[in-house]
């Protein structure tokens, strides 16, 4: 059977690199293979980090958008944690299904999985074709 033409448009198995150099344990979906300028991150979090899964307060040239949901297929709105996140300095408490936009030059993090009673899903959407942080 010859190859669909469509099938560059499904990527399987997205596990990649971050900006790092580490293995996302997660799906990963840069911009080379998207074909377009954009990256989506997809994890579950599963244990509290209070250290911090992003430390540092940084900006971007580009804006993102966050998104922290339930893990029930069944419900998404069964949600069960605390996750602080950092605008500009000032914390933000995320206790329900949250979509958070990031724009342009806005110093944001840390971001800390405070308290996680049910497995957290986070997608991460970033607008651009190059990740690059100050």
């Amino acid at each position: 059977m010859a190859e669909s033409k469509y099938a560059k448009y499904i990527l399987k198995e997205p596990k990649g690199q971050l900006h790092d150099g580490s293995i996302f344990d997660g799906f990963l979906a840069s911009p080379e293979k998207l074909g377009l300028d954009c990256q989506i991150l997809f994890s579950a979090i599963t244990e509290a980090s209070l250290s911090g899964d992003e430390p540092e307060p940084h900006v971007h040239d580009f804006p993102h958008v966050m998104c922290f949901f339930g893990s029930n297929p069944l419900d998404l709105y069964d949600f069960d944690a605390e996750i602080e996140f950092y605008m500009d300095g000032e914390k933000q408490v995320i206790t329900a299904p949250s979509i958070v936009t990031v724009p342009a030059g806005l110093t944001h993090c840390p971001l800390i999985f405070k308290r996680i009673g049910k497995p957290v899903m986070w997608v991460e959407i970033m607008l651009t074709s190059h990740y690059d942080r100050k």
